[in-house]
């Protein structure tokens, strides 16, 4: 509807705003998983632990918000920003910063196992945005576009929470006390946080990076021809989130190695099955769907778009890799990774930039070397698995550190 030069910029907003949160987002919600079930063992103060950390989190993504939005008023002022981008990119940070409390949300229905539930509020909170933001773009352009979204993600945030948090008070009892942060917590979530801002140079990040180097075309090309790739990663992401409390529990009894060896091979198992037959499928369709979608002025980013999904189903293989590392005590491993896999598929971009003139040219090339990348960092994990798995990962409560008993 609006052509690619509004889109590119539009994206650019967008993709700029994530960028920002992933850079203040401490990832609380990773550090929940593993600590959440361990204080419960404890003390039973599981549910006034999530409740302290959901409260801490929102007020996290409250102050940067306030920062962002007075960083955007500042450019324009300064004359840095035009008033059309500088409002784009204030309704981009707005709809993103309500957004920010969805994996405390989720996490919540995790701990609770409610994943159920939570997969059909997921569905629902995105049909939600979606009719706000088509409302606003067939109504006012994309300006109400953003608008839209950025309502939708309130509502869908504030039932989210709600919801969230009467499920894990049901399932751990209700919050009783205000317990301390747990110690170690604060060693875990910075290289946690750490490697999700990294992840997401990974992803949104390329997007921002792609508009500095190549400008809105490219990053419209970019936009079409990962979104494939984007819709088969939302099929393995809940893959992982179903195995992470499985994990980060298994940890918290003491279970042992092959307990979670069995569930890792599960997995693994299960998207090999999934990736192989979405590309079967997928694969021979995307030329047509684009072109259909898009217009026949992107038909010929099917062969990026087929490159893309394929890396995505390599990389599915392994999607266990971002929360088997938290599960059992070691964020390290991930954040190593997270920054080699960056900083390749970073040179892979600027490299396609510097060789390539034309934006599809560009993406092309980018498009073979995060398939490259895919297959490198699939075996990476594979041949690590043991390594991951040790024994000294597996630590039981001691008995002084259990759950006191009715008589205590």
């Amino acid at each position: 509807m609006t052509g690619a030069e509004t889109s590119g910029h539009v994206i650019f907003a967008q993709s700029l705003a994530s960028f920002w949160f992933l850079v203040f987002d401490p990832c609380l919600e990773r550090a929940t998983q593993r600590f959440v079930p361990i204080e419960q063992e404890r003390t039973g103060h599981g549910c006034a632990l999530f409740l302290r950390l959901l409260r801490l989190d929102a007020g996290i993504a409250l102050a940067a918000t306030v920062v962002a939005l007075a960083a955007v008023l500042g450019a324009w002022m300064l004359g840095i920003l035009s008033a059309d981008l500088a409002l784009m990119l204030v309704l981009s940070v707005a709809g993103r910063g309500v957004m920010a409390p969805y994996g405390m949300a989720f996490t919540g229905f995790a701990i609770a196992d409610r994943l159920r539930v939570s997969g059909l509020l997921r569905v629902q909170g995105a049909l939600v945005s979606f009719g706000l933001s088509l409302a606003g773009l067939f109504t006012g352009g994309p300006l109400l576009y953003l608008a839209g979204q950025a309502v939708g993600a309130l509502l869908v945030a504030a039932v989210l929470c709600l919801l969230a948090s009467r499920a894990v008070a049901q399932s751990l009892g209700p919050a009783v006390g205000s317990p301390r942060l747990p110690a170690g917590m604060l060693r875990f979530t910075l290289p946690t946080s750490i490697g999700t801002i990294v992840a997401g140079i990974s992803d949104t990040g390329i997007l921002t990076i792609a508009g500095f180097v190549g400008g809105p075309p490219l990053v419209t090309i970019l936009k079409i021809t990962m979104a494939p790739g984007r819709f088969y990663a939302t099929l393995a992401t809940p893959v992982a989130a179903m195995l992470y409390p499985r994990l980060a529990q298994a940890v918290a009894r003491g279970a042992g190695a092959a307990v979670i060896k069995r569930d890792i091979a599960r997995t693994t198992l299960l998207m090999t099955g999934g990736g192989a037959l979405t590309a079967a499928i997928a694969l021979p369709m995307l030329g047509t769907v684009i072109t259909v979608a898009y217009g026949a002025e992107f038909a010929d980013t099917g062969v990026v778009a087929m490159l893309l999904l394929g890396a995505a189903c390599v990389k599915g293989l392994v999607c266990w890799c971002n929360v088997l590392p938290l599960a059992t005590g070691k964020p390290g491993w991930r954040l190593a990774y997270l920054c080699a896999e960056a900083a390749l598929l970073v040179a892979a971009l600027l490299i396609a930039a510097w060789t390539a003139t034309a934006a599809l040219t560009t993406a092309l090339l980018f498009a073979w070397g995060r398939l490259v990348i895919a297959i490198l960092g699939t075996g990476f994990w594979i041949t690590s698995l043991r390594r991951v798995i040790t024994s000294e990962s597996h630590v039981r409560l001691p008995d002084s550190a259990a759950r006191p008993t009715q008589s205590a």
